[in-house]
């Protein structure tokens, strides 16, 4: 929209100069227009520099929800990522600067070229008002210099004197030539009977103010009106909407941020029924060419095999692509396996950020589709890697995500509380018991690492389903073809009241920012052996609330669905 009032430019200046009429409107109105549009967005621009981040930070971790406070876990590995998060969101933008980014040196260069303008158009209005200025309080005879009763002749004479005097081809001053038109116009008004009706009746020999809100074109001679339409019609009606098509095109990022070719590699591999292992190799393919291959990953790839890492059974055919999905495969397992000893930290944090968003686009793409097993299965995978265990359960399983808890730890609580054993008995186990329990010297914990243990159990979630109802909306019955509503009344047992839950504990991811968004999967019967699978994420952090899932309904008769409650971000708590 302002490069087209940019555009407009000369057209409204080459109006000014071909015609007599008054189009200072149109100024004051472009003054008006573009105040409203860079005041906020230069206090904008400035928040941006002196406080950068500030924004991203609020957002990445908010203080409360709907009212509540929000409740982050307190553990000593998470504040440092969250310090860590908030650190480099604000330093992305003081060290990459505004105008590194693309799109925002765009804006930028904008936001100047509008402040140029905006200061034109200003310095044109303080000429229309000092013009303004001269026609104030009109008097023509005063300007003549002769009385009320003067004769026609008089008037005459006087004009003619005062004309030799300061007429533009006699007086070379800019001034006096405005000076001879304010004469020119005080004759008329005392002459001339249209100019003096208008002065009798409005005070000012040209008539009453015009309000003009246009934009002029600058005048074509006839012969060159043919050409003008035609390059219109080649720069507007077919180049605008060719080029905006071109840029659509030829970006290579979709909506979630993936390179379209992972999108389709995506699309193209995702079934209904895969499990984890399926899940695994989708993932590695899909983004093995954002990983750099190197020639040091076999070593490491013999000793994750050894340690339980289960690679691709299909090798891909191109050499490269070879290499690269073998230098994927090292980094997704020696971070399962938390042995980050063996890697490089700037070669695996950009890949785990990356699979992230992979998982995420995979979660969505199997919702839509309605496959439930293969969701589940991607489910299994995203936990393993915000949390650095084992998707598949093996090993020490889930309670490697409590704080402090290593493999040979779990091996020993296991063997000692056995009642205990598994990750939602371990939460709901009373806090005394516990206490005790995590004080043996075998464990070997430290008083601050029990603390954050203590930590981690007041903040891992504890979903209930209150009660729940279907219903149609303005309708009292439920009938085949209905679009119906699934109504969920969830409560998080673990808080209390007016607090709400934030980030997920992941001390062995890269970001702090995982949110504990919820899965609802259920089936609804079809005829025969057929059924859709309905799937619907639930990210609201309030202790309390309410969640509405749409579907159709497919049968009439009675109906009994199995409800899946599935943790985005914790293993173990379906």
């Amino acid at each position: 929209m302002a490069l087209l009032w940019l555009l407009a430019v000369p057209a409204i200046a080459a109006k000014k100069n071909q015609s007599d009429g008054d189009d200072s409107a149109m100024l004051f109105f472009l003054l008006a227009m573009l105040s409203c549009l860079l005041l906020p967005w230069t206090l904008a621009v400035l928040w941006y520099f002196l406080f950068p981040g500030h924004a991203e930070v609020a957002k990445a971790f908010p203080t409360t929800i709907e009212g509540s406070r929000v409740r982050l876990c307190s553990t000593q590995a998470m504040q440092e990522r969250r310090e860590a998060d908030m650190r480099r969101l604000k330093s992305r933008h003081i060290s990459a600067g505004f105008a590194s980014q693309r799109g925002e040196f765009k804006r930028l260069v904008l936001l100047v070229l509008l402040w140029c303008w905006l200061l034109y158009i200003v310095v044109q209005v303080r000429q229309v008002l000092a013009t303004s200025a001269l026609y104030q309080n009109f008097d023509p005879y005063a300007i003549l210099e002769v009385g009320g009763t003067s004769s026609s002749s008089q008037i005459k004479k006087a004009f003619h004197k005062l004309s030799l005097k300061y007429h533009p081809d006699k007086n070379p001053d800019t001034a006096a030539a405005e000076k001879f038109i304010l004469i020119k116009k005080a004759y008329d008004a005392l002459t001339d009977p249209v100019a003096k009706r208008n002065y009798r009746l409005y005070g000012n020999p040209d008539g009453p103010t015009r309000v003009e809100l246009s934009v002029a074109l600058p005048s074509v001679d006839k012969e060159k009106q043919g050409l003008v339409l035609v390059l219109f019609l080649l720069l507007f009606v077919i180049g605008v909407p060719l080029t905006l098509l071109y840029c659509m095109q030829s970006t290579s990022i979709d909506q979630n941020g993936l390179p379209r070719i992972t999108n389709e590699v995506l699309q193209n591999g995702l079934g209904d029924t895969m499990d984890v292992r399926a899940v695994q190799e989708l993932l590695l393919r899909a983004s093995a060419g954002e990983t750099k291959a190197r020639d040091d990953h076999a070593d490491l790839r013999k000793q994750l095999s050894a340690a339980g890492a289960t690679f691709v059974r299909k090798r891909p055919e191109d050499a490269e692509d070879e290499a690269r999905l073998q230098q994927a495969e090292a980094l997704f397992w020696a971070h399962l396996l938390r042995r980050t000893d063996l890697l490089e930290i700037d070669l695996l944090e950009p890949a785990l950020m990356h699979w992230e968003m992979t998982c995420k686009a995979l979660l969505q793409l199997a919702a839509k589709k309605g496959f439930s097993q293969t969701l589940h299965s991607t489910l299994d995978v995203f936990r393993g890697l915000v949390q650095a265990i084992e998707p598949s359960g093996k090993g020490a399983g889930a309670l490697l995500q409590i704080p402090h808890f290593t493999s040979e730890q779990v091996r020993m609580w296991q063997k000692r509380n056995k009642k205990y054993a598994t990750f939602p008995t371990f939460l709901s186990m009373p806090s005394q018991e516990r206490s005790t329990a995590l004080s043996t010297e075998e464990l070997g914990l430290t008083g601050n690492q029990r603390a954050d243990i203590e930590e981690f159990v007041a903040c891992a979630p504890q979903m209930q389903i209150q009660a729940s109802r279907v219903f149609v909306q303005g309708e009292e019955e439920i009938c085949i073809g209905d679009v119906a509503t699934l109504e969920l009344r969830l409560l998080r047992a673990n808080l209390p009241e007016g607090e709400a839950i934030g980030s997920a504990h992941t001390p062995h991811f890269p970001s702090a920012q995982v949110r504990e968004a919820w899965w609802v999967t259920f089936r609804l019967p079809g005829r025969g052996k057929s059924g859709v699978s309905v799937c619907s994420r639930i990210a609201d952090g309030s202790r309390e609330f309410v969640a509405h899932i749409r579907f159709r309904v497919p049968l009439a008769g009675k109906c009994r669905l199995r409800l899946t409650l599935s943790c985005e971000a914790y293993a173990g708590r379906t």
